[in-house]
């Protein structure tokens, strides 16, 4: 059930692909709520622990990719959330201390 829901919301938001903004655009676009219901999604869909989304955080661009953080409840639940600019809206889920292999800073630090 929440696969077919996150396929269809995922449909739902690439379908309008004639105005042009990148998933990251349309993730800002969302409801706080509804950013965390689909962050979460994504998180739990790459096989990371994310019992419940405590935050969400928009990091900045790096280079034509956007990055942003979620805060998970557990252990070790920090995320960053690479989300590439390109037609397959590509998105990556890792640990935050792999962001800094990217040559980002460590997570919740705007750049």
């Amino acid at each position: 059930m929440q696969k077919s829901l996150f396929a269809a919301s995922l449909f739902a938001l690439l379908s309008h692909a004639a105005f042009a903004n990148t998933l990251s655009d349309k993730v800002d676009a969302m409801s706080e709520n509804g950013r965390r219901n689909f962050i979460s999604t994504l998180v739990q869909q790459s096989g990371a622990q994310c019992p419940a989304v405590q935050r969400v955080f928009f990091q900045g661009l790096l280079d034509k990719a956007a990055v942003w953080n979620v805060r998970c409840s557990g252990k070790n639940a920090d995320f960053g959330i690479v989300f590439y600019d390109d037609q397959a809206n590509t998105t990556r889920v890792m640990p935050c201390a792999q962001l800094k292999e990217l040559g980002a800073p460590g997570c919740f630090k705007k750049f």
